[in-house]
């Protein structure tokens, strides 16, 4: 991951994203200055299928527990939580740099 502005980011994100949409797996729509992304019914299907699948159990399990916790939380709170926790990993890093 990178530092930015707005928290930690991991470039190779964008390339999932596109991915992502260019199976029309999610959309992507900007809104101001921010983007909504949203599963499409296609997604959707996929996503119910791993979460059935035994092998997907631990990681549905854990982010059901993200959810619950953060779940209703904007960005904002999210980053400034990051900084909070991560100070010196995160928050006293220059901006740019790799966050090991």
């Amino acid at each position: 991951m990178v530092r930015h502005h707005y928290g930690p980011w991991d470039k190779r994100y964008y390339h999932v994203l596109a991915h992502l949409e260019s199976k029309s797996l999610i959309t992507v729509a900007k809104e101001g200055k921010a983007y909504q992304l949203a599963l499409t019914d296609l997604g959707k299907q996929h996503a119910k299928a791993l979460v059935s699948a035994p092998s997907f159990s631990g990681l549905v399990d854990r982010m059901r527990t993200i959810k619950k916790v953060f779940g209703g939380k904007s960005g904002t709170f999210l980053k400034d939580h990051i900084y909070k926790v991560f100070d010196e990993e995160v928050g006293r890093r220059p901006m740019g740099q790799v966050i090991g």
